[in-house]
């Protein structure tokens, strides 16, 4: 496992899924998201992997990224959170992401979720 972490976030890579926690009143933007894919193509090269992101603090996702953001190697989305709030916007979310996109209440679900697709 690598870890990276810097002022707007953190991510752990693994084999198979990326976790990432975004602190809280960040406004992600693509600037922002060009950062994480940097990280995410020395780490996958071309091998698939998902992004699990682990919504423990409230901030703003641009509708953007989902545009010009992804790489074409992640192969699915899961949003983890307890929060309601959060779920609300996920599935406003949901429809600007075209692959396997999914909502976990622990890190575990999404975990197995993940693993699924290899």
């Amino acid at each position: 496992m690598e870890h990276f972490s810097n002022e707007f976030c953190k991510i752990d890579l693994y084999d198979q899924y990326v976790i990432l926690t975004i602190n809280e009143n960040v406004h992600f933007t693509l600037n922002k998201a060009s950062i994480l894919r940097d990280k995410l193509r020395k780490h996958y090269e071309t091998e698939g992997f998902v992004m699990i992101s682990h919504r423990k603090f409230e901030h703003k996702v641009s509708p953007e990224i989902y545009k010009q953001g992804l790489l074409n190697n992640m192969r699915g989305l899961a949003i983890v959170s307890s929060n309601d709030k959060e779920r609300d916007k996920a599935i406003m979310e949901q429809p600007l992401y075209g692959k396997s996109f999914a909502f976990f209440n622990t890190l575990e679900e999404a975990k197995s979720w993940a693993k699924s697709f290899f």
